[in-house]
């Protein structure tokens, strides 16, 4: 079995160990695969990724606990020197990535901490924990906790990180367990870690564990719930602990000074600013449809007066457009619905792209299986609708102005032709 130096001496960053060799362990190893009589690398288990660092001088990319109890570290090339024999191991010097280390000790206290407020405060027991790259996830084993309830429950944690309580480690025997109050039971034999939060005569918090935690929950520094979803009858919450709550909370404050810099407003005042011009842009956006609207009657109705003096008053007709505002675009197939008698074809050439819409009124038929056999599909058009409107568009690949407007004209020219 392996020696945990993580447990006697969590904040230690480097340390040397012997090479135990191949024929002492009880599998077999891979080339770049080393096992230790003692190591400062956590192993990954409960939740709490692999430690990071050197072994070496080698990057260290793995770390696991064997059922036999050696810990196996797996580096991302072998070693070049003979790692020794039985009767002369070699020694080898670890390193350990402090900041890799640091932060996921924090996620794991920190998560001890939020389970026993979340126990104290609300009853709810803690189904599962994930430690991910951005928060500590917790899921509890209800899905009616409040927001007054967090809101509690956020609170104590953080009254328990300035109480800068010890967190202790310690071995029983499974017989022993009755001697002991846990806030989760446990079915484990044998051999059996305890991590208390306080003093073990009197804890906040006492739970069997083998993840490696800070010594105190002062180093915490801050604890920030960050969201709330509800899955399969529980609760999973979302949280943010020592560094990581450190980093949100300078950002979004950064963020708020520059979005109240942008208002010209003092930062308690930008809700109120926010709320003022979202509804000032509310009465822009109504204007500006109000006007496209107006000016799309205008065109239609230029173009309904342009064909009365061509004698072609039961012809299709086609706008073709360049580049036009959306809004006026998205308005003329619109109008144009209103009347029944309509037959009309509107396109835009914008960029790469031909955005077409197709009016066909209710006095005629809607030929649809025409228009997608014979106008779509030749010209690799996307889009459909109900009567009496069809959108769509023709995508291209990147092509000059002039051939984006050839496509239009030659689309509204085949429309015309195939319902005149």
């Amino acid at each position: 079995m392996t020696e945990r130096l993580y447990y006697t001496d969590p904040l230690a960053t480097e340390f040397t160990a012997r090479i135990v060799p191949t024929v002492q362990s009880s599998v077999d190893q891979k080339p770049n695969e080393v096992v230790l009589d003692r190591t400062l690398f956590y192993p990954e288990g409960g939740g709490q990724p692999a430690d990071h660092g050197l072994l070496g001088g080698i990057p260290v990319i793995d770390v696991q606990k064997r059922v036999d109890g050696t810990i196996v570290h797996t580096l991302d090339r072998p070693l070049p020197e003979n790692p020794g024999s039985q009767e002369s191991p070699r020694e080898i010097k670890g390193e350990i990535d402090w900041n890799h280390r640091f932060e996921y000790m924090q996620q794991h206290t920190g998560q001890h901490v939020l389970s026993s407020a979340l126990w104290e405060i609300a009853g709810a027991a803690t189904v599962s924990v994930a430690q991910g790259s951005d928060v500590t996830s917790i899921e509890v084993d209800t899905d009616t906790l409040t927001a007054k309830e967090l809101e509690a429950v956020t609170n104590r944690a953080n009254e328990l990180i300035r109480e800068d309580l010890p967190v202790i480690g310690f071995w029983i025997d499974h017989t022993e367990l009755p001697r002991y109050s846990l806030r989760r039971p446990t079915k484990r034999t044998g051999s059996i870690r305890l991590v208390c939060i306080g003093e073990v005569s009197h804890p906040v918090d006492l739970v069997a564990c083998g993840g490696v935690h800070l010594p105190r929950t002062g180093m915490l520094n801050l604890i920030l719930l960050t969201g709330m979803e509800r899955i399969r009858g529980h609760q999973r919450l979302h949280f943010k602990i020592g560094g990581r709550a450190l980093t949100d909370y300078r950002d979004k404050h950064d963020t708020l000074l520059q979005a109240a810099e942008l208002f010209s407003a003092h930062p308690s005042d930008l809700p109120d600013r926010i709320d003022q011009e979202q509804q000032e842009m509310q009465e822009l956006k109504r204007t500006a449809r109000l006007r496209a609207e107006r000016l799309a009657r205008f065109i239609l109705e230029a173009h309904r007066l342009e064909t009365l003096q061509n004698g072609a008053t039961d012809s299709p007709y086609a706008l073709v457009l360049d580049n036009e505002d959306p809004d006026i675009f998205k308005a003329l197939p619109e109008i144009a619905s209103e009347n029944p008698d309509t037959r009309l074809i509107v396109v835009n050439p914008t960029g790469d792209t031909v955005h077409w819409a197709i009016v066909i009124g209710d006095t005629h038929d809607f030929p649809a299986d025409t228009l997608r056999t014979k106008l779509l599909k030749p010209f690799g058009a996307k889009g459909g609708g109900k009567p009496p409107l069809w959108r769509g568009v023709i995508p291209s690949e990147p092509a000059s102005k002039t051939k984006i407007n050839i496509v239009a004209d030659r689309f509204a020219a085949t429309f015309s032709k195939l319902i005149g």
